[in-house]
Order: structure tokens, then C-alpha cells, then sequence
């Protein structure tokens, strides 16, 4: 595995969550896991590009009617964090490199996930979870975007978010990221990292987008020489 020719100092490094931070996609196992007959029409209608990523999300919840309990129970149960995440982390304080979550996920959970410890210091954008009457429902945190993209919006728009931090730092954008909902930070970013195997790859690939492919964050970490 070669080291990239670049200077770290230069960056701020953002990262999605489902599926890069963790093991797998904590909404999808949720679905999964929690769900029914009902949620699985959900998601064949999302696929079918009948209805939008947040649209499909709102539905999810209504139709799994999970209170804060329930849904932390099963995170702690069931989400698993890549195994080289803590070191990179400890790298990027160590080096005193920006680092920033960029979610279509809910804030809560990723702060369940993580803990206090790991969300030190590290900036978080992400949709939220509200509880109405005793069950969740997804709160959008970008409504306000229009978005033209196939399977948007995504409740939080990653365009936006990366525009934000690249203003605020005044670095140029690591991202690394794993899934479609990434593509658009993909397009934003100047230095791209998309995990093997995923649809991040096959969308860069599709569209000619140069990426450093990945299998977890220690492999991430030896590419920049952390």
C-alpha cells in the first residue's frame, strides 16, 4: 500500500457515518431488524425511485413506531465501529487536523455509537430524531435545500455540509465515505476515499470521479502515513 504524496496540514477530514465509522448501516439493519411487511414495501418503493431517501426514512419510523429506548437498545446491541476508527481518530488530534462527521443519519444515534469520548472535539452534521407521542420520527436538517439528485434529498444535504466546512476551515476536503448518499461530498471533495466494495466505488467509477479505494481506517491511515 503506497503513501500518498500529500500534506496532511492541508486538509480537513470529513467522514459519513453508516456503514464508514460503523459496520454496517445502522438504518438498514434497524429495518431490518425492527421493521415488517410494511418496511419492506417501503424500501422496494424507495429503490424504484418512487419515493425520496427522506420520504422513505419518515415511513421507516412511522411504520416501526420505536420509542429512544428501543432504538439505543438495539444500537448497543447490534452497531459495531471499524476497528481502526479509534487509532485514526487519535491521529488526526495528535496532528491537530480538523475532523468532521457528515451524516444522513440521526444525530442521537451517532452520539450513542460513539460516546462521549470519541465525539470530542469532533464536529457533527447530521439529521435528528424527535420523539412524538412515545415514537420517533426523522427531523431533516437541510429541508430547506432543493435537491435535484435521482434518490434525494437525503434530510441532510452533504453538498452543503462540505461547502459549509471547507468555508469555516479554509482546507482543502478529505472525505471518506461508502454509500450513494456520499456522492455528492464526493463530487465536493478534493481528495476521495470510498470503501471497496460499495456503491460509492461503483458511482465513481461510473462517473469518472477519481477515489483512493479503502477497507477500513487503518488502511485510510497508512495511505497518509498516520
Amino acid at each position: 500500500m503506497k503513501q500518498l504524496n500529500i500534506n496532511i496540514a492541508e486538509y480537513a477530514v470529513v467522514a459519513d457515518f453508516d456503514g464508514t465509522i460503523t459496520l454496517e448501516d445502522s438504518n438498514d439493519l434497524l429495518c431490518l431488524i425492527c421493521g415488517n411487511g410494511e418496511n419492506v414495501q417501503i424500501e422496494a418503493d424507495f429503490c424504484a425511485g418512487i419515493i425520496s431517501g427522506t420520504e422513505s426514512m419518515h415511513r421507516h419510523y412511522q411504520a416501526m413506531r420505536l420509542g429512544f429506548g428501543e432504538y439505543y437498545e438495539f444500537l448497543d446491541s447490534h452497531i459495531q465501529i471499524d476497528p481502526g476508527f479509534d487509532a485514526f481518530l487519535q491521529q488526526l488530534r495528535m496532528c491537530d487536523i480538523p475532523f468532521f462527521i457528515v451524516s444522513g443519519g440521526y444525530r442521537q444515534g451517532i452520539q450513542r455509537v460513539l460516546g462521549e469520548e470519541r465525539m470530542r472535539g469532533v464536529q457533527l452534521f447530521a439529521n435528528d430524531l424527535l420523539e412524538e407521542r412515545g415514537y420517533l420520527l426523522p427531523s431533516g436538517a437541510t429541508k430547506e435545500v432543493v435537491c435535484t439528485e435521482p434518490i434525494g434529498p437525503c434530510g441532510n444535504c452533504k453538498k452543503l455540509c462540505i461547502e459549509t466546512i471547507r468555508a469555516k476551515t479554509n482546507k482543502k476536503i478529505l472525505f471518506i465515505g461508502d454509500g450513494w448518499t456520499d456522492r455528492c461530498a464526493a463530487k465536493e471533495a478534493d481528495l476521495l476515499f470510498a470503501k471497496e466494495g460499495c456503491a460509492l466505488v461503483e458511482y465513481c467509477e461510473t462517473h469518472n470521479l477519481p477515489y483512493v479505494s479503502y477497507g477500513g481506517f487503518a488502511d485510510v491511515a497508512r495511505y497518509l502515513g498516520l
